[in-house]
């Protein structure tokens, strides 16, 4: 193929580096304001009065909102409209807040520092009550609520076979259990938003939002107008993650531009703001059991967990079902279970993070499989190969096929590549005084797409235009890993043509058709196949309007070196302009074709993950010192991203297990909220890393390929903290691995 498998670098990668590349906090319009928005200094209180007279009375200030200038509606701010079922339980502005961080009031004024000045002027009078940071003691009984009905958001169970039967008649049952942090998206470009609210109610936004069409959606709901009046238009985003998804500052940001009689206005957060105030990765307690044969046969196992949600639902609930789908798709075991509560609590809010909660459940699960191998006296690989699925066998969780899931083959290989046979039979004997050596292996998926579980849509439209040139048009959100690449190469793959030739219009509810959101791995995947299906219609349509231009019948038609469509005899040739102009002119229509495209299928991309540990016994410092990734991608349709996005899953995998985590202190304030006290994995904790790819066409996927953007970073936590306990003999199970955490360890 000439454009599908080749290694292509993302198309604006020069402008990018040299600053040509235009982002959010770029834009500048004619008279524009600056928002300020005032958060609680507390967890969880009631607003007795609010005094916003000295604020207002500051020059330079042009609108202050409070709750009272809010709108009743109550909204969850990632659902699209009220059949999602997820909980409308959050207001723009509210007069009970629930989290250190959550929104009281906003200002808008003349520059950013006059608007912060004005916010510290607003004199707030609060009614302090109990709040409750843990979500296993939200659930006892006598905690306090956060919400009169109580704390639970969901308990949700799945199960196949018997899982009771299966411990109950083990021959060797293993338990374990993991705690996570609360962790920071870290993207280089913080929480920004730049809106006017219009004559007419008309509504704009400007934003790096992964979901216009979605957010387009709940801003109709929140202000009760017709999605046509709201238009967004989805920036460049400068790192999202997950972060960026749903409606955050939005609604503060039109208020304030109504207000101030319809000012366009600026809404950016700082990186303690970005930090607290949108959306961290949950912290979760989770508790898994397994049993199995003496043989090494998995029979049965379970993984209980307890999220913590914040006080509001955000995406809880779908991350949550995600751990509980995507646990059955690894493991042959025939009873397996899930049984998950996602909890209120007063910490900030929890939701989509790079994974969706896959990092979690199975550094969970392949902790436990580690415990497993080592009590039947198993090699980790060996007892992993014994149990691990079977391309296109049974997800009993979600009634379907796996798809050609060739997690096998990356184990295999993979363990062949890092020479794992001979490394862990010597690795003891690598310690020294001062550094132990250990060894880790994890094997886990992500999904690609929400297919089966809610419709799982994207629009794409294809235009040739009477030069020749194409115009593809989609509502798709790069996240800076290179969709718009891909999705050209793609076209011009299907259509045979250059690159050049080739323009794209995204993310724009007025000028592009309809998408889901950029999530759940979903980009390649649903996007792809959408571009792929529009592609393979307008070729179809170039065949038809040739053959009626040829005079011969479309299966007849012929394309010269120079992409010209020809008569069989070669007699004529016609380029792609011509045939437009033909259409145009003899058959009076544009060449324009139109897809709406929803995936019905989840295939898992796979991996298996190999890391090298040293642990310095006296600081408790772990260094990762090499590290191989096999991955399943189906076809690799760009090599060059693939590894792109392998290389930086591995940092912030790192980052989860040895780094990362936002501290609170017993009130719930946070105390390490910037960058000088959160610790973030930096170059030099980067080990060489290894990647190659496992390649099996996947049926559904374009051109057979598959996500890698989630699926890299699942099994990153588990290799390395598999590791970390391997060098040290240890159960090292609450997260990040820090010195202090190590030290204790290497003391007991």
């Amino acid at each position: 193929m000439k454009y599908i498998g080749q290694p292509t670098p993302i198309l604006d990668a020069v402008e990018k580096v040299t600053g040509e590349a235009l982002y959010t906090d770029d834009l500048r319009f004619p008279g524009m304001l600056h928002g300020k928005v005032l958060t609680s200094p507390v967890a969880h209180a009631r607003i007795r009065s609010i005094d916003t007279s000295k604020a207002e009375a500051l020059p330079g200030v042009r609108a202050v909102i409070t709750w009272k200038d809010a709108p009743e509606t109550r909204f969850n701010r990632i659902m699209r409209w009220a059949k999602d079922g997820l909980p409308a339980t959050e207001r723009v502005l509210d007069n009970v807040v629930r989290f250190v961080g959550d929104e009281v009031a906003a200002v808008a004024a003349d520059t950013e520092a006059i608007a912060r000045r004005a916010a510290k002027l607003i004199e707030v009078e609060y009614e302090e009550l109990p709040a409750v940071f843990d979500p296993e003691e939200a659930l006892k009984e006598g905690a306090p609520k956060v919400y009169p009905e109580g704390n639970l958001l969901k308990a949700q169970r799945a199960e196949c076979g018997d899982v009771d039967a299966a411990l109950a008649n083990a021959e060797v049952v293993v338990e374990n259990a993991l705690s996570t942090a609360m962790i920071h998206h870290g993207a280089i470009e913080p929480h920004q938003c730049i809106a006017r609210w219009g004559r007419g109610d008309e509504l704009e936004i400007w934003e790096p939002q992964q979901g216009v069409h979605r957010v387009q959606i709940m801003l109709g709901k929140i202000f009760d107008l017709p999605y046509t009046k709201i238009k967004l238009h989805g920036e460049r985003i400068g790192g999202t993650f997950g972060g960026k998804d749903g409606v955050l500052l939005e609604p503060i940001a039109l208020l304030l531009s109504k207000k101030a009689g319809g000012k366009v206005v600026k809404i950016r957060y700082d990186r303690t703001e970005s930090m607290i105030s949108t959306y961290t990765r949950h912290a979760i307690k989770l508790y898994g059991k397994m049993a199995l044969r003496r043989d090494g046969t998995m029979t049965g196992f379970e993984i209980r967990s307890f999220m913590n949600s914040g006080p509001y639902c955000g995406g809880s609930i779908n991350v949550q079902s995600a751990m509980c789908g995507k646990m059955f798709k690894v493991y042959q075991a025939e009873s397996q279970r899930f049984d998950g509560k996602a909890v209120y609590t007063n910490t900030p809010v929890g939701g989509a993070m790079r994974g969706f909660g896959s990092p979690k459940v199975f550094t969970t699960l392949e902790l436990l499989v580690n415990k497993a191998a080592a009590a039947v006296d198993m090699d980790p690989v060996d007892f992993r190969a014994k149990n691990l699925v079977e391309p296109h066998g049974w997800d009993p969780g979600a009634k379907d096929t796996l798809g050609n899931a060739r997690v096998r083959d990356c184990l295999l290989q993979g363990a062949e590549r890092f020479r794992w046979k001979e490394r862990w039979a010597k690795r003891k004997e690598m310690e020294t005084d001062r550094y132990a050596y250990g060894y880790g292996v994890a094997t886990a998926l992500h999904g690609n797409g929400v297919a089966p579980f809610a419709p799982d849509i994207t629009v794409a439209e294809l235009m040739v235009h009477e030069d020749g040139s194409v115009l593809l048009r989609t509502g798709l959100t790069d996240h800076g890993a290179g969709t718009y690449t891909l999705m050209k190469q793609i076209v011009a793959e299907t259509l045979d043509i250059p690159f050049e030739e080739i323009e794209m219009t995204h993310s724009d509810t007025h000028s592009c058709p309809y998408d889901m959101g950029s999530g759940a791995s979903r980009n390649t995947w649903s996007g792809g196949a959408a571009v792929e299906t529009v592609s393979r219609q307008m070729a179809a349509t170039l065949l038809e309007v040739a053959g009626e231009a040829l005079g011969c019948p479309p299966d007849q038609v012929r394309r010269d070196e120079e992409g010209r469509y020809c008569a069989p005899d070669g007699t004529a040739a016609l380029s792609r302009g011509d045939l437009a102009c033909y259409a145009y002119e003899h058959q009076k229509r544009k060449l324009l074709e139109t897809v709406s495209y929803c995936s019905d299928h989840n295939a898992g991309s796979y991996g298996a993950h190999f890391a090298e540990v040293r642990v310095d016994k006296e600081s408790g410092e772990v260094k990762v010192t090499d590290y191989l990734a096999v991955c399943d991608v189906g076809t690799a349709l760009n090599p060059m991203l693939l590894e792109g996005q392998i290389q930086g899953a591995i940092l912030m995998g790192m980052g989860m297990a040895l780094f990362e985590g936002l501290k609170l202190d017993e009130k719930g304030r946070p105390v390490n909220a910037n960058l000088k006290k959160y610790r973030l994995p930096r170059s030099t904790d980067l080990p060489p890393i290894d990647i190659q790819f496992v390649e099996a066409f996947e049926e559904g996927g374009p051109y057979g390929g598959k996500s890698i953007g989630e699926a890299s970073i699942v099994p990153v936590v588990p290799a390395i903290v598999g590791a970390v306990n391997d060098a040290l003999d240890a159960d090292l199970h609450i997260l990040p691995l820090t010195p202090e955490r190590v030290r204790e360890a290497i003391k007991k």
